[in-house]
């Protein structure tokens, strides 16, 4: 695990999701989430591992998952993380997009803040405020009515900008069609590729990368971005590790409140002990292939044994706050994804956050392994399910 999982801004980006807890008009949660006419009249929340938006919203638009499109019109703001974004319809206020592959089309009244792997505006595209694009390679070819600001390996500007210019990048190129009105500042160690036939009505200035204050925002924003990808994407595997085995993740996360240091020693022995069987198995020709898998089994292992503790921990919030006749799986995915904030926010106190972190790791994977010892002929637990029910009810019950 790094040594945090978030920034600040990363924890505050999660927990700008948990509004739908407080009652959202109109959250969606699956596999894959299609919303058709007639129009959503107010919040729309939707995550899964496809999202394809074909309705317009009221208000604002808040989406995660594998890919994400949105051709319609969003009266509030657009937020969405995912490995495609794809925005094609008009948003009236602001757009925050952040993906591995990051395609906005449409018009924008306000402004963009986008990063991603690629980061594209087409030519259809118009943003009437402010630009902000950051990613490994940028490319503009739309209307951007105020400043643009791009970073990244590559920027390529080939469309229009009514305001000044600030690019940091390795290579730099502005095509014929780049028309800019006002000033091109740029942050580079070559020359940036200027066509003869674009149009730059101010000053071009080149300043070599001395690094200190723009290029640390680039790499403070970068690295934010990183983070922000990482966690959406834990967050997105929680997910859909519930969506597909919610009796597992349920009773494993009971059985860190139940077991609690028993869970917390095994996860520790096998911690250890899983990378030294590892290493000597890859001693013998036969046995590459089982360490290399059981290495593989180990960094998955610590992974889906966070989110057992995410998953206990959201399951604390849902028995807190919500009636047991109210714990929909919406409810349970959102208040994990409050979890994973609530984390992300502890893992930024200094020294103790990266040790509760590690506890979490540890106390997940033991708890995950006793569960599965325990009912290895159903890890998935149909048969305690209906214990764990009663149990439930009579706890409610006397509350």
């Amino acid at each position: 695990m790094p040594r945090r999982l978030a920034s600040g801004m990363t924890a505050v980006a999660l927990l700008l999701l948990s509004p739908p807890l407080a009652g959202a008009a109109d959250p969606s949660v699956g596999q894959t989430v299609v919303r058709k006419d007639p129009a959503v009249a107010s919040d729309l929340y939707a995550f899964g591992g496809g999202v394809d938006v074909q309705a317009d919203v009221e208000g604002d638009l808040v989406a995660g998952g594998g890919r994400v499109v949105n051709a319609k019109r969003v009266q509030g703001n657009l937020i969405v993380a995912a490995g495609s974004v794809e925005i094609g319809g008009a948003v009236m206020r602001n757009v925050r997009a952040g993906g591995g592959a990051v395609t906005i089309s449409g018009r924008v009244a306000h402004n963009v803040n986008a990063g991603g792997g690629t980061v594209v505006v087409t030519p259809e595209a118009v943003i009437e405020g402010r630009a902000r694009l950051v990613g490994g390679e940028v490319r503009m070819a739309g209307t951007v009515g105020k400043k643009l600001y791009a970073a990244g390996a590559v920027v390529v500007i080939g469309g229009e900008v009514q305001g000044d210019v600030e690019l940091v990048a390795q290579e730099i190129e502005v095509l014929p069609t780049a028309r800019i009105k006002g000033n091109l500042t740029y942050w580079s160690t070559r020359d940036a590729r200027i066509a003869p036939k674009a149009k730059i009505q101010g000053v071009i200035t080149h300043n070599l990368p001395e690094l200190p204050r723009t290029l640390a925002r680039t790499g403070a924003a970068l690295i934010t971005v990183s983070r922000l990808l990482f966690t959406v994407g834990l967050m997105m595997t929680g997910i859909v590790l519930f969506l597909l085995f919610p009796g597992f993740t349920r009773l494993a996360a009971q059985t860190v409140g139940s077991d609690f240091f028993k869970s917390l020693g095994l996860g520790a022995l096998l911690c250890v002990s899983v990378p030294v069987l590892a290493i000597l198995a890859m001693f013998t020709i036969l046995g590459i292939p089982l360490g290399l898998i059981l290495f593989l089994v180990y960094l998955a292992s610590l992974l889906v044994g966070f989110l057992v503790a995410a998953f206990f921990l959201g399951d604390v919030g849902a028995r807190a706050f919500f009636p047991r006749s109210q714990r929909s799986k919406l409810v349970r995915v959102l208040c994990l994804v409050v979890a994973l904030g609530v984390m992300a926010l502890i893992n930024q106190l200094p020294y103790v956050g990266g040790a509760l972190m590690a506890v979490a790791v540890l106390v997940g994977l033991g708890a995950m392994s006793l569960h599965v010892w325990r009912h290895w002929d159903d890890p998935e637990g149909a048969e305690e399910a209906g214990a764990v029910v009663l149990r439930e009810h009579e706890r409610d019950s006397r509350a």
